[in-house]
């Protein structure tokens, strides 16, 4: 199942050009797939959702200072904002990016979300594919006379 994650703009631009090819989480969605889901992003501190990714496969470690240092440039960040982020000796997930799907005046209400989440919440759509849900972004706009701008 897919979800919905917030992140700080510097990070979600490396998702976006491809420089961030990892996401991490302390916590695995159980729902989640790789190889069949994805997560779609929101922007901090804002409603906009700017891009979709696919989720390759995950990787599941237990933080060590040599954990932080092989992931970091993948992470776009410093191993010691990893280890102050995740302690050594904790378990963490490593999400590998797959392929990433840009999305212009989408806001999180469009999947019918009301406001951005602390971790991650479920998009609630069944067994709907990622066409699926823009179809649904679509049909949302034409509703609410949204433009792609």
């Amino acid at each position: 199942m897919n979800i919905l994650i917030t992140l700080p703009k510097d990070l979600l631009d490396k998702i976006m050009s491809g420089e961030k090819k990892y996401e991490m989480r302390k916590c695995l969605p159980k729902l989640m797939k790789a190889g069949e889901d994805g997560f779609f992003i929101v922007e901090k501190g804002t409603d906009n959702i700017r891009c979709y990714c696919g989720v390759k496969n995950v990787i599941e470690v237990t933080m060590s200072q040599e954990i932080a240092e092989q992931y970091a440039s993948d992470l776009c960040v410093t191993p010691q904002f990893i280890l102050s982020y995740t302690p050594v000796g904790t378990k963490v997930y490593l999400w590998e990016i797959d392929s990433v799907s840009r999305f212009n005046n989408v806001t999180r209400k469009c999947l019918g979300i009301d406001k951005n989440p602390q971790q991650y919440v479920y998009v609630k759509t069944k067994e709907y594919t990622f066409e699926m849900i823009c179809q649904a972004v679509e049909k949302f706009r034409s509703r609410t006379n949204l433009t792609n701008k």
